[in-house]
């Protein structure tokens, strides 16, 4: 696979802090972090990393950098996969698993975008679906100071009108959010036999053609095969995972690197696949068997590392949604019989700020339409995370997100199922 050299080495430094390094660089040895990051990066030079020197010294594909990382699996020497690996563990095991009420802190920052003929520019924030939310979400414009419009809620998303800034510089905005959200888990009550008809509502959820979803031979002969000695919808979504985590890797994808004419079939040629690819694929191998699946993307809640994140979520009986998250990957390295990390996100998630449901629900990118190609980086930034977007091919920075977080406590449940703050 072809490399996007396109970043420096100190964004991919900073890049292997955060995958490997994170928890001892917020405890205050960042200096120590720091250190290993740039000795791992030397030691994925030595080995053959592409790079390149440009006017910004060295180039790299901060993608493979991680892929590489991830790759070498249980080699005793490689301390950074090691640490990476015990990084997102340690990430998976952060939160309580009763209800909380968190707080969710973003600063985004838009350094592109396109005007209307009326001056004005509409811009997305993401807000938190299935009724999580607790209160109004308390929005700031920075920049342009005074130029908002008009401000308007509604599922997944705040939505701001803002008059066009004179120099077409960055717009920036600070969001603050509270919801409620604990863990989902399958209730294991039985599941549907396949084949069993679905409701007029959930055949959305069936179409063969959405996203990154489309009629592939190959993802369509794969589902026969895990058919075959499946009875229930649950069976065949177990012996799917098994079939992932056995053949698949966990890593980043360019999206221009993808097989335009048949996405998901390529994954089975690469075998690479990020956390939206990943649980595209799964969603596909549902559908072609008959289960409605679907996409769902948001928040990763870990504290010490907020992130965006997607995963899936299969009907497996009539109004029995459970989550599978192909992440899991990362915490057994694709071995689904490890006792306790192999199954970990097989049915069920941690606490999450659910945002968008495809096809219906969505945040949406408004006025600030993503480039064509782009590549995202993240890094520490003092106590919070954050996460950039990148146009190609000459790196300028699309958009800035500064993510943080609050624990602020355990929620009860009533007895009548409500969460209440």
């Amino acid at each position: 696979m072809s490399q996007i050299i396109a970043a420096t080495a100190d964004q991919v430094i900073e890049q292997i802090l955060v995958q490997c390094w994170l928890f001892e660089a917020r405890s205050g040895d960042r200096a120590a972090a720091r250190s290993r990051a740039e000795r791992t990066l030397e030691r994925l030079l030595s080995k053959g990393l592409p790079s390149s020197e440009g006017p910004k010294g060295l180039l790299l594909d901060p993608y493979a950098a991680n892929n590489r990382i991830k790759s070498r699996v249980g080699e005793p020497a490689d301390d950074a996969w090691q640490d990476w690996q015990r990084t997102t563990r340690r990430n998976a095991t952060s939160l309580p698993r009763a209800p909380q009420t968190y707080r969710f802190c973003m600063r985004r920052e838009w350094h592109s975008y396109s005007v209307s003929t009326s001056q004005q520019v509409i811009l997305r924030l993401p807000l938190p679906l299935r009724g999580a939310q607790r209160g109004a979400a308390r929005m700031r414009l920075v920049e342009p100071a005074g130029a908002l419009l008009d401000m308007r809620e509604t599922p997944g998303r705040l939505e701001l009108r803002i008059g066009a800034p004179v120099d077409r510089g960055p717009i920036v905005a600070e969001l603050e959010v509270e919801f409620v959200a604990g863990e989902v888990r399958d209730p294991m009550v039985p599941s549907a036999p396949l084949g069993s008809p679905v409701t007029a509502v959930e055949e959305i959820w069936l179409r063969d053609r959405e996203a990154l979803i489309s009629p592939s031979a190959s993802v369509t002969a794969l589902a026969k095969e895990l058919a075959h000695a499946s009875a229930t919808a649950r069976d065949f979504v177990h012996r799917a995972w098994r079939w992932m985590m056995a053949n698949l890797h966990f890593g980043d994808v360019h999206r221009e690197q993808l097989d335009t004419n048949d996405v998901l079939g390529g994954l089975l040629r690469t075998p690479l696949a990020d956390c939206t690819l990943g649980s595209s694929l799964l969603i596909a191998l549902c559908r072609a068997c008959g289960i409605p699946a679907r996409l769902v993307s948001g928040y990763l809640l870990h504290p010490a590392n907020v992130g965006p994140h997607s995963w899936a979520e299969v009907r497996l009986a009539p109004d029995v949604w459970v989550p599978v998250d192909f992440g899991s990957w990362c915490y057994c390295a694709g071995d689904s019989d490890d006792p306790i990390w192999g199954n970990y996100f097989l049915g069920r998630v941690d606490a999450r700020f659910l945002a968008e449901i495809a096809p219906r629900d969505f945040t949406g990118w408004g006025s600030a339409a993503p480039p064509n190609r782009w590549f995202r980086l993240e890094r520490l930034r003092g106590d919070r995370i954050e996460h950039t977007l990148h146009s190609l091919p000459d790196s300028s920075l699309f958009r800035r997100d500064v993510i943080g977080l609050e624990v602020l406590g355990p929620t009860e449940i009533l007895g009548t199922g409500k969460l209440t703050g």
